[in-house]
């Protein structure tokens, strides 16, 4: 009984192990990043928690902080294609060669996103909980779209 007990023990820890260790890979390439692609990588990182931040505001009905929230992801947007000059996909960068092979198609995916945060923040002004959820959506999905493209994964 014992033995079965410490066998089911190794199983769990190998099992935690595992995952953190498969769970943290985007916080290992991270470490390793210079430059041009350390600072893009940052930036999503900080617009990744933003949105999350933005989430919960919403959810809370903090109609001030999404605000707030929405306008620096719109800022982020607005920035964004100028943190990817060509030749700046060396590893560990995650940006895919269509990004610039298919610059125009990028640059749509920019503004999808762009659009989608400035609809957040018409409507936290509005105090409108519905479109902002709406805007949420619209957001999240923009980025899926994005990165189905244009992310190595």
């Amino acid at each position: 009984m014992l033995k079965i007990f410490w066998n089911m023990m190794i199983v769990i820890m190998l099992g935690f192990t595992l995952g953190f260790t498969l769970g943290s890979g985007g916080a290992y390439a991270h470490k390793d990043a210079t430059g041009i692609v350390k600072t893009r990588m940052d930036g999503f990182k900080q617009s990744q928690q933003n949105f999350k931040d933005l989430i919960r505001a919403a959810h809370g009905n903090d109609y001030d902080t999404v605000r707030t929230l929405s306008v620096s992801l719109t800022e982020w947007g607005q920035q964004i294609n100028q943190h990817f000059p060509a030749g700046s996909n060396q590893p560990p960068s995650e940006a895919a060669d269509t990004i610039w092979s298919d610059a125009s198609g990028f640059a749509k995916a920019i503004d999808d996103y762009i659009n989608a945060t400035q609809d957040i923040t018409a409507a936290a002004i509005a105090a409108d909980k519905p479109a902002i959820m709406a805007g949420i959506k619209s957001t999240s999905d923009s980025c899926t779209s994005c990165h189905n493209v244009y992310r190595v994964k």
